[in-house]
């Protein structure tokens, strides 16, 4: 299916052309705008964006580096889902990466850093009182901003690239575990793990992490199971 969203936006001038299209595109694809099998070809999306075809190629070609859409030869760019495959790799280097973001953050962090983060997990708890077709979209968001917040926080850029790219990759499930029983699980793990932060213990601080970030992969293996019917988000 060819298609991409109409985009009437009107764009930063301080930031490049593709570097705008790529944002948006990203963003349609993680928060599933733009489904798995879409074809995005280039003279279509330099014609939504109302751009020339050279940002258009270039936001498609740094898509595709980052695993969101490969190539198809005479069509353009299709979107790829998360295999399994995928989705353990993914885990694994989030197993290794984020917590030592947080070992680097918490010395770093001030007390207005931890109120920040508190709040956008206590943000989480309530949105359930949010339409529920929002759901999936707010709680992917305020988990990635979280996760985010704290690999910035570590001082390290490439770390906090990164991990970020990690979880945008990863934010397509999260839609999915939006709608599971097993959702406030994972959302009160945030509170607990800012608490930690506020001892100023970074050891335990990152042991923490590793060991939540543990409990949510066999939360979203489960939801990836090839039981479940989601194979492949």
């Amino acid at each position: 299916m060819n298609q991409t969203r109409e985009h009437t936006r009107s764009f930063d001038t301080h930031t490049s052309l593709a570097d705008q299209v790529f944002e948006v595109l990203k963003r349609d694809i993680v928060e599933n705008r733009l489904p798995p099998e879409t074809i995005l070809a280039e003279i279509n999306v330099a014609s939504q964006f109302g751009v020339s075809r050279a940002p258009s190629r270039e936001a498609l070609k740094r898509l595709a580096t980052l695993g969101f859409v490969r190539a198809i030869p005479r069509l353009g760019y299709m979107v790829t889902s998360i295999s399994l495959h995928d989705f353990d790799e993914i885990i694994a280097l989030r197993l290794v990466l984020e917590p030592l973001a947080v070992e680097l953050a918490v010395p770093r962090l001030t007390d207005q850093n931890l109120d920040e983060l508190e709040a956008i997990a206590r943000r989480t708890l309530n949105v359930e009182s949010e339409p529920p077709e929002t759901h999936g979209t707010l709680y992917a968001q305020l988990n990635a901003s979280f996760h985010r917040q704290i690999a910035e926080a570590s001082g390290n850029r490439r770390l906090a690239s990164m991990i970020s790219n990690l979880i945008d990759q990863l934010e397509r499930l999260m839609h999915t575990l939006a709608y599971s029983g097993n959702i406030r699980l994972v959302l009160n793990q945030h509170l607990e793990l800012v608490e930690e932060m506020r001892t100023r213990d970074a050891i335990s601080s990152s042991r923490l992490m590793r060991a939540q970030l543990e409990q949510d992969y066999q939360l979203m293996r489960e939801l990836t199971s090839p039981t479940t019917g989601t194979a492949a988000i």
